[in-house]
């Protein structure tokens, strides 16, 4: 599996749906969990401040934390590459190591 780096517009937009869509469901009850507690414990004007904030923070860091949560689950990095798209990646992944390329065909 190829991993993105960057920000996450739509984790930015929905972080518990971008959570929930690419199956990181403990990541998106937290996330659940911190917002309805912000709006629970917290006055009104806070609220909004710190909601936006959260939401930077994911929108930045939301394919960090799913790399950490597939960790969790068993998978490994193996390579590292870089490329304007997906194809470029893979190509670069492919030039460079061509048994990991085979697998991730």
């Amino acid at each position: 599996m190829i991993l993105r780096d960057g920000f996450a517009f739509w984790a930015f937009v929905a972080p518990v749906l971008w959570f929930l869509f690419h199956r990181c469901f403990a990541l998106a009850g937290l996330t659940l969990a911190a917002m309805v507690a912000m709006g629970a414990l917290l006055p009104p004007a806070a609220v909004g401040i710190l909601t936006l904030g959260l939401q930077l923070f994911i929108g930045f860091e939301a394919r960090a934390l799913r790399a950490w949560w597939l960790g969790l689950r068993g998978w490994r990095t193996e390579a590292v590459v870089m490329g304007r798209s997906a194809e470029a990646a893979f190509l670069t992944l492919a030039s460079g190591r061509p048994d990991l390329a085979r697998l991730a065909a």
